[in-house]
């Protein structure tokens, strides 16, 4: 095989990730859980070549997010002893750097795609594993429906893997709004700003012990489709983080006017008997959750604002 087309779908946290207990394996101090969403995501061509480059929709990239993509290659090279290097063009259907989880669906679709493209015969535990290594939350998007990141507890890593809990169609009337406020690639990146969080705020620790009881229940919500439930528990885990990031030492604010905005619909919303509930990660850019049958009313709500309405996705796969 020289050459191998593949795709992979975004992901969208409902139980947050926001740092690391070890930077080089990229191992989680907490565990999380995502869902994975259609119709937002990256598809890659990668061939074999005589050097390693990249190109983002069309474009020849050589900055520090090509230096990712070939760090990342370069490891796959060495774990597995591969000599050649490989061209890579990519196109997205997300903006890089905007908080919309880019690099989870670009770096799951390089590990599915090397798997396949040098014949690693990986599974999708180790395949998920191996895209953890590029980007954390890598190895949710290797997975469709509501994915399990286990943060693991020992040094090498090897406990630290991505689970399905349930498939895609287990809950076909859920909906997720994704507004998109702004595309510009955000001042301090995910790696940045989970390091200085650590690092500096005071409501880190408290974040973490008691964000990760959340996890049973959100799982119990979903397996029962639980709507409320499911929605209250992604909002503490949400606002718990960005509380964290407040905190940080310069504070980090991810959000705009606009996104205040949109939130203070979404509450007063729900004030008047309109089930929705707001996630929000390391940007601007807000995802509301909510069932079929009150999406147009929602879409009325926010009706001056540019979104995408997804279902819930697959998971990575060779094309």
């Amino acid at each position: 095989m020289t050459s191998v087309i593949v795709k992979a779908n975004v992901n969208i946290a409902l139980i947050k990730y926001w740092g690391k207990r070890d930077e080089t394996l990229f191992l989680p101090t907490k565990s999380s859980l995502s869902i994975t969403l259609d119709g937002l995501g990256t598809t890659m061509t990668l061939s074999k070549s005589s050097e390693d480059s990249l190109k983002i929709d069309k474009q020849t990239i050589t900055d520090e997010k090509a230096e990712k993509v070939l760090r990342f290659i370069s490891l796959v090279r060495s774990l597995y002893g591969i000599s050649d290097h490989v061209a890579i063009d990519s196109q997205s259907t997300v903006p890089v750097g905007a908080g919309l989880a880019s690099s989870a669906s670009a770096f799951s679709a390089l590990a599915i795609g090397l798997n396949a493209l040098f014949s690693l015969n990986l599974s999708p535990r180790e395949v998920a594993m191996l895209a953890r290594r590029g980007s954390g939350s890598a190895c949710r998007s290797i997975l469709g429906g509501f994915v399990l990141w286990n943060k693991g507890i020992l040094d090498d890593g090897s406990d630290s893997d991505a689970v399905q809990l349930f498939p895609e169609t287990w809950w076909a009337s859920l909906r997720v709004m994704v507004v998109s406020i702004s595309t510009k690639e955000k001042i301090v990146s995910s790696r940045q700003g989970m390091q200085e969080t650590q690092k500096t705020s005071p409501l880190y620790a408290a974040w973490v012990a008691s964000d990760e009881p959340l996890l049973p229940k959100m799982q119990v919500a979903i397996e029962r489709k639980e709507f409320l439930t499911l929605g209250m528990l992604t909002e503490q885990s949400c606002f718990g983080m960005h509380a964290t990031m407040l905190t940080t030492n310069p504070p980090l604010l991810y959000w705009l006017s606009e996104t205040v905005e949109v939130l203070n619909s979404i509450f007063a919303a729900r004030a008047t008997g309109l089930p929705c509930f707001a996630t929000i990660d390391a940007g601007p850019n807000v995802k509301i959750l909510v069932e079929q049958q009150h999406v147009p009313a929602l879409q009325a709500l926010l009706h001056n604002h540019h979104y995408t309405i997804c279902s819930l996705g697959e998971g990575a796969q060779v094309l």
